[in-house]
């Protein structure tokens, strides 16, 4: 199944929508106190949550979408590092953890297109 430019580019915008963006929501607009527990909701449950449904989503066309779950894992990266003025190594952790989920739900998901 041929994914058109469109859908990649919307996926695109998402990627960075959720991974760069909501970082910089959390840093800038919420409050000491409650800006833990949104970076816990966010590290843990939004951010993983969402690489898995964008693997499933390139794995129904891995030859054409498979980097999108790449491009998620760095904007990731490079939001928190902007925006939590802190270059902590296990982000880079927690990226690698985004990448894999994304890419194990998109290999699943190619396999099940498959057959």
């Amino acid at each position: 199944m041929k994914t058109s430019d469109s859908s990649i580019f919307v996926w695109l915008c998402v990627s960075i929508a959720v991974m760069f963006l909501l970082p910089f929501g959390v840093a800038r607009l919420a409050s000491e106190c409650s800006g833990m527990a949104l970076c816990m909701l966010l590290f843990f449950v939004v951010n993983p949550a969402y690489s898995i449904v964008l693997g499933m989503r390139c794995g129904r066309d891995f030859r054409h979408m498979w980097y999108l779950p790449l491009v998620s894992s760095v904007a990731f990266l490079v939001g928190t590092w902007m925006f939590f003025d802190i270059r902590e190594p296990w982000f880079i952790v927690y990226a690698a953890v985004y990448f894999v989920l994304g890419m194990v739900a998109a290999a699943i998901r190619a396999r099940m297109v498959k057959q």
